[in-house]
């Protein structure tokens, strides 16, 4: 049982996510009002944990993000992607606080069975504690390579990132059940990042939708080359990162930047 301020909350998040039409199903919903997200944030203030934000839980001695609490809607987008049934076996990579694969687990009840990787070992026991505190210590957390998947659980109907990648492993396809489904942040090459549901059908995964979204990259043996950071100047605080190196020197691009700008007509008139 909720008590009132925490109830009102969760409905205030769930008026949140109906409106952007975010969430869908009423398993879905069920899910965000049955585990409370507060649980997994217990260094957060209780409204905070309620706001449909990303909150991040772990930075880099540079003070870089390196784990966060997805944004509840694009959870609520992946979880809808993913379709998750009464029995399924999932697969996680990129556990987090836990917060997810405690959805995953709602969703697929006593019968089915969630795994949650996560390279980062401190965020496993983490995780442990959270999920053990809301209940939910059916949930295996495994602190492990997650581009390797998690071979003795396999072979998955689901498998969900919550971290980018800018590729498919062998692994995830080949712990993937025939007609099983993948869902994960494709970080596409000098484009942007969808998260794309793949059914497999054989040796062959086949799109089945895709969503705008923004999530930490994959680490481990797997992950992306580093993108290229291009100081712009003046001083060191306004950086340009992009995937590739640009095809000028960082002072031209700097005074392109402080050049004076310049209108050209395009020769299009409006109709009043």
């Amino acid at each position: 049982m909720q008590d009132a301020n925490t109830s009102q909350l969760i409905d205030a998040l769930i008026a949140v996510m109906h409106k952007n039409d975010t969430l869908k199903s009423a398993a879905v919903e069920q899910a965000f009002r049955d585990v409370p997200r507060h649980l997994f944030l217990p260094n957060e203030p209780l409204e905070r944990a309620y706001q449909d934000i990303a909150i991040p839980v772990k930075k880099s001695d540079e003070g870089v993000a390196t784990s966060a609490s997805s944004q509840p809607s694009i959870m609520a987008i992946m979880l809808e992607q993913l379709e998750l049934q009464p029995g399924m076996r999932v697969l996680e990579i990129g556990a987090g606080t836990g917060y997810n694969a405690a959805l995953m687990a709602k969703l697929v009840g006593e019968t089915g069975s969630v795994v949650t990787v996560d390279i980062q070992p401190d965020l496993i026991e983490q995780a442990r504690i959270n999920l053990d505190r809301a209940g939910f210590k059916r949930v295996q957390a495994i602190a492990a390579d997650g581009g390797e998947g998690y071979l003795p659980g396999a072979p998955y109907d689901r498998i969900i990132l919550t971290v980018s990648s800018w590729v498919i492993t062998p692994a995830w396809r080949e712990q993937l059940k025939d007609g099983g489904r993948i869902v994960l942040p494709l970080s596409l090459l000098n484009g942007p990042m969808k998260s794309t549901a793949f059914e497999r059908r054989g040796d062959e995964l086949f799109s089945l939708s895709l969503w705008d979204c923004g999530f930490m990259p994959l680490q481990g043996a797997f992950a992306g080359p580093p993108p290229t950071q291009t100081h712009t100047g003046p001083g060191d605080r306004l950086v340009l990162t992009s995937q590739q190196a640009l095809p000028v020197d960082e002072q031209t691009f700097s005074a392109w930047l402080t050049a004076r700008g310049e209108a050209f007509p395009t020769g299009v008139k409006g109709i009043v």
